[in-house]
């Protein structure tokens, strides 16, 4: 592979900053911020770009590596400038110091080396703080040698470094991803052509020197990229993992004290059942009416949960109720609204005897041998359905926007003329296939006997129920 020239490399970097920079100018139009600043005067060497909020300031620096082969770690971030001056830790200090304490983010591609403080950081706030707290001699010297570099005391640098952030990993197609979920939730067309514009404006105010950009200024810059239908909100949900991107949603639920596990994938089960349906289901009704009440009901959803809860903020949301609601797959918004496609479906019965009714949504792959290792364990008598796609589950069964709807659609209507010749008592439902079409389910899913949904809990493991759905 041949190494970029100096000049590739730093173009790749303001590529890097100013798509930050445009996510962050996206804050503006969906009140997460009063202005921002682009290599910021008052900013010290955190200046790239800069984000106020009221009194609040929020200073970034953005590092861009063109391949990932170099690393975030101590080193890195404590070595003297290229002049000889402070290093960038010093440097953020100075600039914490003296003007009046901001948030401070570093934002890299760069990934962190394995077993370096870098890796420490908190997966809930992304500082070094609680790492730091700890006793051992790791954290100790730690400890020891941050303090010592900086030149200040213990107390002193614990209070610092709570108000720094280190957001690694934040790869360009990761940024694109966000930014193009924050254009959708602020009424602006998401597509490639519109976020490529939107990068456009920002280098046009970096060109034009424009160091600090108003709220008034991009909504003026931003209108050309106005949707022509209704404005969107925003539900964010945070049940396994958190969002780097919170200021942006209308509505912010987060639910992921509430989940055990040291990392995402192994967070299936809250710490008490009764979560399910005594505070998660409820708080999404109640969030349904929040979002109603502040800006209507275009509803943009997004977040980290397993595919329960996607479904379930549909049926909060539901079409019936008046909602619309959209989320992103695979960089692409797929949405409750427009022309669905018509959509062939299979439905193949096993017949365990029972008054009750389960259902396979085999999208994505055929759960059926899973979920009737489960039922039988569970003495739980049903005649089971497995539906799916008419050519066979896969990853790729669901295409687009409008196969998504249209899918979604045929589902609930077979399960509706289930229900209809079987009258059961309770339908047991399982659920394999993408994010967005569990929630387009859920957004349709109406006149339906009680419904209870079911949590997989990985190879092997089976499942427990989660939400229940009163008809």
């Amino acid at each position: 592979m041949t190494s970029l020239s100096a000049s590739g490399a730093r173009v790749r970097g303001d590529d890097y900053q100013h798509l930050f920079a445009w996510l962050q100018a996206l804050g503006v139009l969906t009140g997460g911020a009063d202005e921002i600043g682009i290599e910021d005067p008052d900013a010290g060497n955190a200046d790239d770009v800069t984000v106020r909020k009221g009194e609040k300031w929020h200073c970034y620096q953005t590092k861009y590596s063109a391949d990932h082969r170099p690393v975030a770690d101590m080193a890195w971030i404590m070595e003297p400038s290229r002049s000889g001056g402070p290093s960038m830790i010093q440097g953020f200090y100075k600039l914490w110091h003296e003007e009046n304490r901001p948030q401070i983010s570093l934002v890299t591609n760069r990934y962190p080396a394995p077993g370096d403080l870098m890796a420490m950081t908190d997966g809930e706030d992304n500082t070094l703080v609680r790492y730091l707290r700890r006793t051992g001699s790791g954290s100790e010297k730690a400890r020891a040698d941050l303090a010592g570099h900086l030149g200040i005391c213990k107390d002193e640098m614990f209070s610092f470094l709570s108000d720094v952030r280190f957001e690694l990993g934040r790869t360009k197609p990761l940024l694109e991803e966000l930014a193009k979920a924050r254009m959708h939730a602020a009424g602006l067309r998401n597509d490639d052509g519109a976020l490529l514009q939107g990068v456009q404006i920002v280098r046009g105010w970096v060109t034009a020197g424009k160091r600090k950009i108003s709220a008034k200024e991009v909504r003026l810059a931003t209108e050309p990229l106005r949707r022509t239908d209704l404005s969107t909100a925003s539900l964010l949900i945070q049940m396994i993992d958190t969002d780097a991107d919170q200021s942006s949603a209308t509505v912010a639920l987060d639910w992921t004290h509430l989940f055990p596990g040291s990392n995402p994938s192994a967070r299936c089960l809250p710490s008490d059942p009764a979560l399910w349906n005594g505070e998660f289901g409820p708080r999404l009704m109640q969030a349904a009416r929040e979002l109603r009440s502040a800006s209507g009901t275009h509803v943009l959803v997004r977040g980290y949960m397993h595919l329960p809860t996607w479904f379930m903020a549909g049926a909060a949301l539901r079409k019936t109720a008046g909602f619309e609601v959209s989320s992103v797959q695979g960089g692409k918004a797929w949405s409750s609204e427009g022309d669905p496609t018509d959509v062939r479906l299979e439905c193949n019965i096993t017949d365990l005897s029972g008054e009750d009714l389960a259902v396979g949504i085999a999208s994505a792959y055929d759960l059926s041998e899973d979920v009737l290792a489960y039922l039988r364990c569970r003495q739980i008598n049903a005649k089971y359905a497995s539906i799916r796609p008419a050519g066979g589950p896969s990853n790729y069964s669901i295409s687009g926007s409008a196969e998504a709807k249209g899918w979604a659609l045929a589902a609930r209507d077979c399960v509706r003329r289930l229900a209809r010749e079987n009258r059961p008592n309770c339908i047991h439902l399982f659920l394999a296939g993408p994010h967005v079409a569990m929630l387009l389910l859920g957004h349709f899913w109406d006149r339906m006997p009680r419904t209870q949904l079911y949590e997989y809990l990985g190879t092997g493991k089976g499942y427990a129920p989660s939400y229940t759905i009163l008809e």
